[in-house]
């Protein structure tokens, strides 16, 4: 069985593991931090990022988006990937964009208000917080509400690595106790209602809430 090493909270170890639960792939998680001197963990992450992973065949690499590419290549069931070229573009595209710019908005409100103070003892920002929220966020999610549609997912008719990856930044907002306001963002939160109310999304949070309540005890 392939190995995925990481801790399911980590938004990108998040996205990782909610593709290999829509694609109905068996995994083991091992759990590591960030920067693990594990001589397993670094044989597949030599920069200390995560997730890592280990193939059944014992080949190594690591990025949530190349483990993604790589499960597509060995099993097509439930792709993630558009069949139409345009979609198919515009589903990276959505990856990419969620994997930099959404993320840096969403992870900075997630680590001020879960991240650094669970696992790291680290006060929140107050100041900090106030530019995440009036400036930061805003701006990622005036783009995005420009680019939802009716459909309910983001590229043609199925869920995809666009939802994937942003979904996984949305479901740090979440941890991080942010509300989306209908009034301000309709369409936005009119889709995370529907991605939070997928059974694949359901047993991740489980699965995240279980490893919170664990550290904190």
């Amino acid at each position: 069985m392939s190995i995925l090493y990481g801790v399911s909270p980590s938004p990108f170890v998040r996205k990782a593991m909610l593709a290999h639960a829509h694609k109905n792939i068996p995994f083991e998680i091992k759990n590591t931090i960030p920067g693990s001197e594990d001589e397993e963990f670094r044989q597949a992450s030599p920069t200390g990022k995560v997730p890592g992973y280990k193939t059944d065949a014992g080949t190594t690499f690591a990025d949530s988006s190349v483990i993604i590419a790589y499960l597509e290549r060995t099993a097509s069931e439930n792709s993630l990937y558009p069949e139409n070229n345009e979609d198919y573009a515009q589903a990276l595209w959505f990856e990419e964009w969620a994997d930099t710019e959404l993320m840096q908005a969403t992870g900075a409100l997630y680590f001020q208000r879960v991240v650094g103070p669970i696992f790291f003892k680290h006060e929140t920002d107050l100041a900090r917080v106030d530019e995440i929220l009036t400036t930061l966020i805003p701006k990622v999610f005036t783009l995005l509400e420009s680019r939802l549609t009716e459909q309910a997912w983001l590229v043609g008719d199925d869920f995809s690595i666009a939802d994937l990856a942003v979904g996984s930044c949305l479901i740090s907002l979440l941890h991080a106790e942010y509300s989306i306001e209908q009034s301000n963002w309709p369409k936005i939160f009119s889709y995370n209602e529907r991605l939070l109310a997928l059974p694949i999304v359901q047993a991740q949070l489980s699965a995240e809430k279980s490893f919170f309540k664990a550290a904190i005890s």
